[in-house]
């Protein structure tokens, strides 16, 4: 009975090594999946099989942690299973999840030897026995996971008894364990690696929009990652450059095999593509590399759609041919004002052939400008460095085989960052519009009759001769000089005859003064000589004897020699007056007293007392005059704009009147200035604006459709308030910007260019349009006509006085041609006759305003006036 009780206890032990041999063949069955499909779940359920062959509690498995260093630092928990009974607190977890082989050094030298760490809890570090006695275990088992011999982690085994017998073959099944999860955890470490290079190579090609291709010598494609709309839409992968490709890309790619493989270098290769929206053009590198598993080289082709690229070169390139086409010159400067690229046209306006463009590179701008303009260029420059603002310049350009042209010069700065890089620049050779310009200006400021100075320049003249009496304490002296009985001249041998007589008499008169002095035409028989700079009056008397002596030489007139005689009245600055205006208006009174007391006999302001008395009325009437304007109490005319062709009334200007209790209608010439130098013309312009736009109101109720235009003053457009202003009293009878006309006079609009340009830009910006008044009286030049906002040029009736004249009609012709050649509504003052408006009809003017259609009228008559039209005038 011992004997057959003894073999069964060999039997059941048998038993009991064939059930735990057949676990451990599941943990190796297990382990073999992984290698299958290694991700965490399979770990666990490794661990789970492992533990139980084991007969542990728990199991986990630890992946290195890469460290700069040779050996590894640090594990950390991948996996782990534990008994259900087992409990885990949540410290102890914490302190699991990570193992520092710095503290644990012989658990890392003990694994990288690649052997078991088997002990028991009492022969481990205090530490561990610290956190695993509270876990009741007492004995750990570690094996080691090794890839070509270098540790990559370990599985810990825990179990809370150890005193079982441990089967012979355990620690070879568990290296074999240990060995397919180290190559499980090798492979998904590198599938990792690899989805990750080929997710990046993906982004990167599709962030450069190019397409890239891999394929072999012979020709069959290997990979593909990014796509084009040229290409098909579905997989390339494994077929032919041909059967996948567009004919003209596999053509380029199989001719250039050879040199790809044959060659260390990258081969560049150019083609397009046809599509039914055009040609869609394409640059591609091939590159040979190693083809994976094999010694073979592949070709990698990188693809760019540069058809953008191609269009932006064709636009740039058409442009560049135009501006090569245009007769303006097209210039580069350094920021030192050295020519480093210009256009062919610059060889025109230098005189030279294209073929030596060339030679002017790298040398100043300067060095071909007339030496009078080199400052003025120089100053331009700096003042474009120093504001970056666009300038425009003239100046004369030295020509090789001509007279210097002149030329407008259009520059602005180029900067990169904030360093200035270089100066862009325009050249247009303005030779004739500046020479059409100068004839202009001649007229304008010159008598067409007897070549002096007009009134106009008279007035800059004057201006300038005070401010040189003001500073340096001399005198200035104003004479008013009028024919006597001219009238009888015209009368008796006719117009052509007393011309002749008033050019006779300029010549006499200007034959006696000095050069520093100044005789201009003031109108008709009127003349005006100026003489600056008298250190005192001891040798006035003289000059108005000379004058009035060498008029009376006489002028054969028809073979009859007439004796002309003159009238002559001076004032002086500042003895007699305290402006050029105040000098004018006493030279003009004591001349009428010459007249009246006898003519030919020159008569002096001092020595003329009844003027005072003209003082004290003058005074009177400022005071008057004050007191109208604060009691609301002018009154507003209109006088209409005509069409020339139709008769319409299209717009009419608003005009303040005033008639006295005392002395009946004032002048607008005596007290308009008065109000200007009482500070009254504010005030009096704004009543005129509230008076005009309140009818313009009425007139639109009624179905009127007229514009309605205002004259604005010195102060109003200096003043940072009229638009607002304006705008409040459109706004309050519900009108439009649209339906104001605002003139301005042109001296007024020139006084300071750029601040009013400024201004008249906000005027045309807030919807008004702008009109420049008595145009040919200021010193606008065609450059700043055609950079100011304005729509209508009216001339001044100084032009149309003077269409009786050849000189006068072609005045007339030459500022209706450049008004219209700016684009500008011309409106023609003064028109006083038929003859007058039908010559302008055939200039081509289509706005006129003159008495010959209406003097300014009450708003009643006005607007019969634009109710039935002018028909019959036209």
């Amino acid at each position: 009975m011992a004997v057959i009780g003894s073999e069964q206890n060999d039997i059941e032990a048998l038993r009991q090594q064939l059930a735990a041999f057949q676990d451990y063949i599941e943990v190796v069955d297990s382990a073999t999946e992984l290698l299958i499909d290694p991700d965490v779940d399979a770990v666990r359920e490794v661990l789970h099989t492992l533990a139980r062959a084991c007969r542990a509690d728990a199991a986990a498995f630890y992946r290195n942690v890469d460290s700069p260093g040779p050996e590894p630092a640090k594990a950390e928990m991948a996996a782990y299973w534990h008994r259900a009974d087992l409990e885990l607190p949540t410290d102890i977890v914490a302190r699991l999840f990570a193992v520092d082989y710095q503290q644990y050094q012989f658990l890392r030298d003990t694994l990288s030897a690649g052997m078991i760490l088997a002990r028991p809890l009492a022969e481990l570090t205090p530490s561990a026995q610290l956190v695993l006695g509270r876990l009741g275990v007492h004995h750990l088992r570690c094996i080691p996971l090794l890839d070509g011999g270098e540790l990559i982690g370990f599985i810990a085994l825990l179990a809370r008894d150890d005193l079982r017998q441990r089967p012979s073959l355990e620690s070879r099944l568990l290296s074999t364990v240990a060995n397919h999860l180290a190559l499980a955890l090798v492979k998904k470490h590198a599938e990792t690696q690899s989805r990750a290079t080929e997710m990046r190579l993906k982004t990167l090609v599709g962030a450069t929009e190019d397409m890239v291709f891999e394929f072999n010598p012979l020709g069959l494609i290997v990979n593909v990652w990014s796509t084009h709309p040229v290409m098909p839409n579905y997989n390339l992968v494994g077929m032919t450059l041909e059967r996948a490709l567009p004919p003209e890309m596999a053509s380029r790619f199989t001719s250039s095999i050879g040199d790809v493989l044959s060659g260390n270098q990258a081969v560049q290769v150019e083609f397009s593509v046809p599509r039914l929206n055009g040609a869609v053009y394409f640059l591609a590198r091939l590159q040979a590399v190693p083809a994976i598993g094999g010694e073979a080289s592949n070709i990698v082709a990188l693809v760019r759609d540069v058809s953008e690229l191609m269009r932006e070169e064709s636009r740039r390139k058409t442009m560049l041919d135009t501006l090569n086409l245009l007769e303006e010159a097209v210039l580069d400067l350094s920021p030192e004002g050295n020519l480093q690229h210009t256009t062919p046209a610059w060889a025109k306006l230098r005189g030279i052939e294209v073929s030596r463009i060339n030679e002017d590179f790298g040398k100043p701008l300067s060095q071909w400008i007339y030496p009078d303009e080199r400052e003025r260029l120089a100053d331009t420059l700096t003042r474009l460095v120093q504001t970056e603002e666009q300038t425009a310049v003239r100046f004369r350009l030295m020509h090789e085989s001509s007279e210097p042209i002149w030329l407008e010069a259009r520059l602005l700065a180029v900067k990169s960052g904030n360093e200035l890089v270089g100066i862009r620049g325009i050249l247009r050779d303005i030779t004739i519009a500046h020479l059409n310009e100068r004839h202009i200006m001649k007229l304008a400021l010159y008598d067409g009759l007897t070549g002096l100075p007009n009134r106009i320049m008279l007035d800059d003249v004057l201006h300038q001769a005070i401010a040189r009496a003001k500073r340096h304490g001399t005198k200035v002296a104003l004479g008013f000089i009028d024919l006597d009985h001219f009238k009888q001249v015209n009368d008796a041998f006719g117009h052509r005859a007393g011309d002749e007589v008033l050019i006779s008499i300029a010549r006499q008169l200007k034959s006696v003064l000095r050069e520093e002095d100044t005789l201009a035409r003031w109108g008709g028989d009127e003349f005006v000589v100026l003489l600056p700079d008298l250190a005192d009056l001891q040798s006035l008397h003289a000059i108005g004897e000379r004058l009035r002596e060498i008029a009376r030489q006489g002028v054969v007139i028809d073979g009859i020699e007439t004796k002309p005689t003159i009238s002559i009245g001076i004032a002086v600055f500042p003895d007699n007056a305290d402006s050029g205006e105040e000098l004018m208006s006493a030279a003009d009174s004591t001349m009428y007293h010459a007249k009246s007391a006898g003519r030919n006999n020159v008569q002096f302001y001092n020595d003329i007392m009844h003027l005072k008395v003209v003082g004290r009325e003058h005074m009177a009437i400022q005071t008057r005059l004050n007191n109208v304007v604060l009691d609301n109490e002018l009154q507003v005319f209109y006088q209409p704009v005509v069409h020339a062709r139709t008769g319409e009334i299209t717009s009419v200007e608003a005009l303040v009147r005033w008639h006295d209790d005392k002395t009946g209608w004032v002048s607008p010439q005596l007290f308009i200035p008065m109000a200007e130098k009482l500070g009254l013309i504010q005030e009096l312009s704004e009543q005129v604006m509230m008076q005009a736009l309140g009818k313009l109101r009425s007139w639109r109720d009624m179905g009127l459709k007229q514009r309605l235009a205002l004259n604005v003053s010195r102060n109003q457009l200096f003043s940072p308030r009229l638009i607002s202003n304006l705008m409040d009293i459109i706004n309050h009878y519900h009108l439009r910007p649209a339906d104001v006309v605002v003139e301005i006079t042109e001296s007024l609009a020139l006084t300071d260019y750029s601040r009013q340009s400024r201004h008249l830009r906000e005027l045309a910006n807030a919807g008004f349009t702008i009109a420049i008044d008595d145009f040919g009286t200021g010193y606008s030049s065609l450059s700043q006509l055609h950079e100011m906002p304005i729509d209508i040029l009216k001339v001044d009736i100084s032009f149309t006085s003077r269409l009786h004249t050849e000189a006068g009609r072609r005045i007339m012709q030459a500022i209706v041609q450049m008004g219209q050649s700016l684009g500008m509504e011309i409106v023609v003052e003064g028109v006083e006759n038929v003859e007058t408006a039908r010559f302008l009809q055939g200039l081509g003017v289509e706005h006129m305003q003159g008495y010959y259609f209406s003097e300014p009228v009450p708003a009643g008559v006005c607007e019969l006036l634009m109710r039935l039209g002018l028909q019959s005038k036209i």
